[in-house]
């Protein structure tokens, strides 16, 4: 896509935008009740302040099907930053410093698709394909999973019972065979009792880690396989379901092509060698939970894994109101990222689903309020320092947006006082709202403190740590302090239910009442360094889906770099303070290729040795940096 010009887009992003938001609600009707005294005052209910409907107005166009739930590279997401640009224009405000319009725009990988190209048959020997069709048809007898990667391989074929070594359970589906070079099978999940619990775990449908197909990929490629193939087993699971495909982040990423096979494509493979039948099989391993491993003979599996990928230019929003006075050159920074998740994907918590995602709380609440400020702000005029205000985009994929922001700022990251960031605030209840960042800077409790004093809203501050899973962690990690606006996790999240219709527009309009106090006590407040000592434990506003230790026991401390998957090993943009990471002298930028002798590809197969990880235990790990290997040991400590 050519670099977008700045008024062409803003004039057809204005008509655009007056044509759909015509199709909002209809006004209010007026009462039938008689006139009141002219001394007499109108009682104004909450939703219908105009700034309650002004709120709603451009939520609900942000969230409307016409823009298809605003996913990275789509058509909707370009009328969405249209119509964010078209209203900094209306307020008056200002390309950020160096910028020709309103627009940061940059190239990225926004979809991976399955190739056509992928193909699987039978290898010289046994044609055991032969009454299949010969060559296996995609997505309905095979299916590469999301997180394979790429490569052909032609190769024997090793069954491998259920791809699982447990010294804890006394189970190793690989002793005694040997497996480098060669393709291996086998059957989702871990051993069942007589029951159909694991026999692991003895619990039904909770699996041991083992399980986990990441895990089987990395331990088959520890082993030396060049594939891994799997297949539901028959007995106690009662699906034959190929799993879709979906795009993937860099730590879901293994090392061998992996690839999921219908049961008559595995009954086929196994019938070759005379084998036996899969349930067969399975049953003699489940009722000694002893492994039943073996090299099927004259079968060969060749086959190749091809996928596409989709770049397309995407774009942040920003704009400035320039301050007055001798702090003007300073900023501070208000942002949402706008994208979502468009049809759904693999972020999607309703997978299955192709139907739009509206992302109404997540994040045009945060884009709506941002908006919101952007407008009350420039009506009060300039502040004491400048005020940059941003709708990142591709936050979903990774913080991808704010990441190229910091990494490419118009301004010097070194004269911004602050950052406040609005992710979900649509679904405030009992007037709460979560706090994430108040330590990171030493003014922010006394902010705080006075901007609720005439507040309905009651914070939670217990999260003071500039760390989370959302757009504020890449300013943090660039040493900036931050604040993080969210009204909490609901059942909606990320699933095509997250409608207007749930959104409470009135607490978004105290939101943006709190966040105005906030931005003017950021505008006067001194320059402060940015503390970090609360770091360590600022994942938990949202949880840890941000975190690289997420589950674990112990934790390390990185901070993983999600931008770039093709990178081999696991590179990484900062530590936590006090952890061992930092202790070991890890720095932004290393990329750790092995952990003791473990070669790391990407950060899923860290996973593993730091999930069998105890408190104490000395890691030595090989760390690319500038180029040069650099060894560093760590020492882990237990994740509280």
């Amino acid at each position: 896509m050519p670099k977008p010009t700045f008024r062409r887009p803003l004039r057809w992003s204005i008509a655009a935008a007056s044509l759909l938001l015509a199709v909002a609600p209809a006004g209010f009707l007026r009462s039938e009740t008689p006139t009141p005294p002219a001394d007499a005052r109108p009682v104004v209910s909450a939703a219908t302040r105009p700034a309650v409907v002004d709120i709603r107005k451009t939520l609900g166009f942000l969230a409307s099907p016409a823009l298809e739930g605003r996913g990275s590279g789509t058509a909707g997401i370009d009328i969405a930053s249209g119509f964010i640009a078209a209203k900094f224009q209306e307020l008056g405000l200002v390309p950020p410093p160096g910028w020709d319009n309103y627009f940061q725009p940059f190239t990225m990988t926004t979809s991976t698709t399955v190739d056509p190209a992928t193909t699987l048959a039978a290898g010289e020997g046994v044609n055991w394909a032969k009454d299949l069709g010969g060559k296996l048809e995609l997505t309905k007898q095979f299916q590469p999973l999301s997180f394979s990667t790429e490569g052909k391989f032609d190769a024997p074929v090793v069954f491998v019972g259920y791809g699982v070594v447990d010294a804890k359970y006394g189970y190793d589906d690989y002793a005694g065979i040997d497996v480098k070079g060669k393709v291996v099978l086998a059957m989702r999940f871990e051993p069942f009792d007589k029951e159909g619990k694991s026999a692991f775990t003895g619990k039904k449908d909770d699996y041991s880690e083992n399980a986990s197909i990441p895990t089987k990929a990395k331990l088959a490629a520890e082993k030396g396989a060049i594939a891994l193939v799997l297949v539901n087993p028959p007995n106690w699971r009662n699906e034959d379901d190929v799993t879709p495909f979906a795009k993937q982040s860099q730590f879901m990423r293994a090392s061998i092509p992996v690839i999921q096979l219908k049961q008559p494509v595995a009954e086929a493979i196994l019938a070759a060698s005379k084998a036996g039948t899969l349930s067969e099989v399975q049953k003699r391993i489940d009722a000694e939970t002893k492994p039943q491993s073996a090299l099927l003979k004259d079968v060969k599996l060749k086959g190749e894994v091809v996928f596409k990928r989709t770049e397309k230019s995407v774009r942040n929003v920003a704009a400035v109101l320039p301050g007055k006075g001798r702090n003007a050159e300073e900023y501070v920074i208000v942002g949402a990222h706008y994208d979502h998740l468009g049809r759904g994907g693999s972020g999607s918590l309703a997978p299955f689903s192709k139907d739009i995602h509206p992302g109404a709380d997540d994040n045009a609440s945060g884009t709506t309020a941002m908006l919101k400020l952007a407008e009350q702000i420039a009506a009060a005029g300039p502040q004491e320092r400048s005020v940059l205000f941003i709708a990142f985009t591709a936050e979903e994929l990774g913080l991808i947006g704010s990441d190229h922001f910091v990494t490419n700022p118009p301004v010097p990251l070194a004269r911004v006082s602050g950052m406040l960031n609005l992710d979900m605030v649509g679904r405030i209840r009992d007037g709460n709202l979560q706090v994430g960042g108040s330590g990171t800077a030493p003014s922010f409790d006394k902010i705080l403190a006075e901007a609720t004093t005439d507040s309905s809203l009651k914070l939670n501050t217990k999260s003071k740590g500039g760390m989370g899973p959302s757009d504020h962690m890449s300013f943090a990690k660039k040493r900036v302090p931050v604040l993080f606006f969210f009204s909490g996790l609901h059942t909606d999240y990320h699933r095509p239910t997250d409608t207007p219709d749930k959104i409470n527009y009135e607490g978004i309009e105290q939101v943006v009442a709190l966040g105005e106090k906030v931005i003017r006590g950021m505008a006067v407040m001194p320059r402060e360094e940015y503390v970090a000592k609360f770091d360590s434990s600022g994942m938990s506003i949202m949880g840890s889906s941000g975190s690289a230790s997420g589950g674990t026991k112990v934790t390390l401390g990185i901070v993983p770099d999600y931008s770039d998957d093709s990178i081999k090993g696991v590179r990484i943009t900062g530590t936590t303070p006090g952890s061992p990471a930092e202790a070991a002298g890890l720095k932004d930028g290393d990329i750790i290729t092995s952990w003791d002798d473990t070669k790391l590809n990407n950060l899923m197969e860290m996973m593993g040795p730091l999930g069998k990880g105890k408190p104490g235990q000395k890691v030595k790990l090989k760390v690319l940096r500038g180029g040069k290997e650099v060894e560093l040991e760590a020492t882990l400590k237990e994740r509280k």
